[in-house]
């Protein structure tokens, strides 16, 4: 018998028998199926210390959405990041109504340029993750296409914030802004084309792309280090909000070391598959390092309001 998703009022059926996952479903399957690793292809197998709990091929649409109502290993990963995103088009569409462009509070194009960069980039990175942790599972073109659109989320949202820390890092320095703008777009494209080289990912490429987005992420926050150089701690601090993406490199770092090193879950297979194991933790603190990164922005900005700098 092949176990199914159990809908919220079913969990007591949650963990019935399964059977090998390599054929397709019954089309009058309304709950996707769910099961164990050892009943999933290969191309799905991207963590061995999570036994229980993964989605089967649905080879369709409608059951890989319903996914969102069902208990699984993807559950929190697909929910972290489609609230994530829908909340930082709350904060856009937020900070748009409260501060338009006007000489009363002095919020000028650029402003709009900095803090839209980024909240764009955010908005689509964690939409895509969201589409991608839903639809993974579809079948083995659709898991590798979304595989792809999920790294390159993870490309613009580097690109955004990039290019919205340099603006105010260097706001009275445009040559510099620039040089660093053509710096982040090439770091952008050459993890893109690396990554989407490797097929987009896999158990074997965890690594790497741990490795890669880690260097991407470095090569973002060169404007801050240059700032902290030249302004030392203090002065980088109140003005271009340093600390908080202090607070942003260490909750990514934080988040990529426990999605490379698969932890708590290799601690004890089989504890964590539904909560709690290392790919959702990544994405919590993926989540948590972009509202860093907003705060840092309203600092920087209240910081050039108030002091009139250039």
């Amino acid at each position: 018998m092949t176990l199914r998703a159990t809908s919220p009022l079913e969990d007591s059926q949650f963990w019935a028998e399964s059977s090998p996952a390599t054929s397709k479903p019954d089309d009058q399957s309304y709950w996707p199926a769910i099961g164990s690793k050892d009943k999933i292809p290969g191309w799905l197998r991207d963590n061995d210390y999570i036994l229980e709990g993964h989605p089967i091929p649905t080879y369709s649409y409608k059951r890989s959405l319903r996914l969102w109502r069902c208990l699984h290993m993807e559950t929190m990963n697909i929910w972290t990041h489609l609230v994530g995103s829908i909340a930082f088009i709350v904060v856009g569409f937020t900070l748009n109504h409260s501060l338009s462009p006007s000489k009363e509070l002095d919020f000028t194009h650029g402003d709009v340029f900095a803090f839209g960069s980024f909240l764009a980039s955010a908005t689509i990175c964690f939409g895509l993750s969201a589409g991608f942790h839903t639809l993974r599972s579809h079948s083995y073109n659709i898991h590798h296409l979304w595989g792809r659109m999920d790294i390159l989320g993870i490309c613009f949202l580097a690109l955004g914030a990039g290019t919205s820390m340099t603006y105010y890092a260097f706001y009275c320095r445009p040559f510099i802004q620039r040089v660093y703008w053509g710096l982040n777009l090439f770091s952008a494209i050459g993890a893109a084309i690396t990554l989407f080289d490797t097929g987009g990912g896999g158990n074997k490429m965890r690594t790497l792309r741990g490795g890669v987005f880690s260097l991407l992420a470095i090569s973002t926050m060169l404007p801050i280090f240059q700032s902290v150089i030249e302004l030392g701690w203090t002065r980088a601090s109140n003005e271009i909000g340093a600390g908080w993406y202090l607070a942003e490199a260490l909750s990514l770092l934080t988040g990529v070391s426990v999605f490379v090193g698969r932890f708590p879950e290799r601690l004890s297979p089989g504890t964590f598959d539904i909560w709690g194991h290392s790919h959702q933790l990544w994405h919590a603190f993926a989540v948590l390092g972009s509202a860093f990164h907003v705060v840092a922005l309203v600092a920087a900005y209240n910081y050039r309001r108030m002091h009139k700098i250039c």
